[in-house]
């Protein structure tokens, strides 16, 4: 990946309930030669944080409390802080079907970036804000970049359209691929070896077809691989029930749980009759006491990230379905 514009002159504000995530996305915008990176823990904060310094690009996460992204990029444009009523929005979400990117930009986003988020979706992202700025609408029933793909002229021939100015570019800077993924994947590759030979006092667990093996909400204290059968993960959105995926032999369920200590983030059912391998939580945790902090980081911020989008999904899935009836 290249990076062919200068970063180090202007300030990013991230807002993200996640402090993992906040984390992954600062080292990135450091890699490509960011310096001044400023964090919020939900949009109040960064509400004030605009109020309070000079901003040039906004990275906000579209599900948080009390105010989500949504809201956040709604009360910018409404001019509450009136500084920054046309600053460049992007953002972050679990969940990209349609009705989220169309509700996203009708709130006035400069652009949309899909969860999980690599260092290179992100730089596309924020080379495509700063490089290619649209025009700025500021009508009665829309405030933000221009929504038109095509260049016409303004239909009643007022111009109410500004562009924040380009950045300086930069001598080409190579950013080295990520070797943090592999690490990651070795941490969990090593617990579930342990929990095949045995050596991690992991036992075998038969599950009839039908039969719950957790509930969302429910403590983690267990990992499970499976060795022969057919598994379901799945949410329930008010009365239904939405499938979020499916696992088969040598699939890994239930370590999210024991990583971030969080409840369980949905159900598990067995589909058929399955065996699985049940890995405790000390077992996997004294694996990852030999992982390096790095990557530790990164996991927990991929977990807390998956959290998200499989709320999201399930909850998109749901529109859906209510939809067709």
């Amino acid at each position: 990946m290249i990076v062919d514009i200068d970063l180090s002159t202007i300030t990013v504000l991230i807002i993200d309930d996640s402090r993992y995530a906040r984390s992954f996305i600062k080292s990135a915008l450091h890699s490509f030669g960011a310096r001044q990176v400023v964090e919020a823990g939900d949009g109040p904060e960064g509400v004030e944080i605009l109020r309070d310094r000079k901003i040039d690009l906004v990275l906000v996460d579209y599900d948080m409390q009390p105010m989500d992204g949504i809201a956040f990029t709604k009360l910018i444009r409404a001019e509450e802080v009136p500084s920054c009523t046309d600053i460049p929005i992007i953002m972050v979400s679990g969940a990209a079907d349609m009705d989220t990117v169309v509700l996203a930009r009708n709130a006035g986003i400069t652009e949309f970036l899909a969860k999980p988020v690599s260092a290179e979706s992100l730089f596309r992202r924020v080379r495509s804000v700063l490089l290619n700025p649209r025009p700025f609408v500021q009508a009665d029933e829309f405030v933000g970049p221009c929504r038109r793909t095509m260049d016409r002229p303004p239909p009643d021939g007022v111009n109410r359209r500004h562009s924040p100015p380009l950045p300086k570019p930069r001598p080409l800077i190579e950013i080295p691929p990520g070797i943090a993924q592999p690490m990651v994947r070795q941490a969990m590759d090593q617990s579930t070896q342990a929990a095949r030979t045995g050596g991690e006092r992991s036992s075998r667990r038969r599950f009839k077809a039908g039969e719950p093996i957790f509930a969302e909400g429910d403590v983690g204290d267990e990992a499970y691989v499976i060795e022969s059968g057919r598994v379901s993960i799945f949410k329930v959105i008010g009365a239904q029930k939405v499938v979020l995926g499916e696992l088969i032999d040598n699939g890994v369920f239930g370590e999210m749980a024991l990583i971030d200590d969080e409840p369980r983030m949905a159900s598990a059912e067995a589909l058929t009759d399955t065996v699985c391998l049940v890995l405790p939580k000390a077992a996997l945790k004294s694996q990852l006491n030999r992982t390096p902090d790095l990557v530790i980081l990164v996991l927990e911020t991929l977990l807390h990230d998956i959290r998200k989008m499989g709320r999201e999904l399930a909850e998109a899935r749901a529109r859906v379905r209510a939809r067709r009836g």
